[in-house]
């Protein structure tokens, strides 16, 4: 496989191997800390915490929803979509299936309402899915943020799009050539559930690790 494999163009479809599939949930913990993803994608560690259980239970209450329709919307709770162009596998939350519309890909995530791009990436890699599997334009999904209890609208832009795709490229690398990346020390290490594990402060590399509150 050579790297423009990692960016396809839409006509393509290539025969993966099981190690360059991508985890659909790899894109958001890759675009918020390249460690955090190699260290349970590569090297399988993962460790829970309050967030990470919390997240887990709000999941749980989504997976146990059963399939409706109501007022013309069907909708599907933890979907199965794939993209054999791109290369991933996942599980869609919910997919909303309006009348006479393209499907609408909603995730459901743990904290307060407020825009966070690798969230936003992962969802467009599941609105990737949809579109191969059922041969539509999506344009655009929503994220529902269960601290808030508000749902945002996210618009699968082509920069978007792009660092969707981007990301999984570098995944596939990072999954593939068994790559660890350095630990970086700063403020996302505060809550990281695998900190115990990734052991930022240890790196020699960093003269001016910032100042924990």
């Amino acid at each position: 496989m050579t790297e423009a494999q990692g960016n396809i163009s839409a006509q393509e479809t290539i025969e993966w191997t099981d190690d360059e599939i991508i985890p659909i949930s790899a894109i958001s913990h890759h675009l918020y800390c390249k460690r955090q993803n190699a260290l349970i994608h590569v090297e399988g560690v993962f460790q829970d915490n309050d967030l990470t259980v919390s997240g887990n239970i709000g999941h749980t209450i989504v997976d146990q929803q059963a399939s409706l329709v109501e007022k013309g919307l069907h909708r599907e709770t933890s979907m199965h979509v794939y993209s054999d162009r791109y290369g991933l596998r996942g599980i869609a939350d919910v997919v909303e299936f309006p009348e006479n519309a393209a499907p609408i890909p909603v995730d459901y995530k743990h904290g307060r309402k407020k825009l966070w791009q690798n969230l936003d990436a992962q969802l467009c890699a599941i609105a990737l899915c949809l579109e191969e599997m059922f041969r539509s334009e999506i344009n655009e999904g929503a994220i529902y943020h269960m601290l808030s209890r508000r749902r945002r609208r996210v618009v699968f832009t082509t920069e978007l799009r792009k660092v969707t795709l981007q990301a999984v490229a570098e995944i596939r690398e990072m999954l593939v050539l068994k790559i660890l990346p350095p630990a970086i020390f700063d403020r996302r290490c505060l809550r990281c559930s695998l900190r115990p594990a990734c052991m930022p402060e240890a790196n020699p590399s960093l003269n001016n690790p910032f100042e924990l509150i």
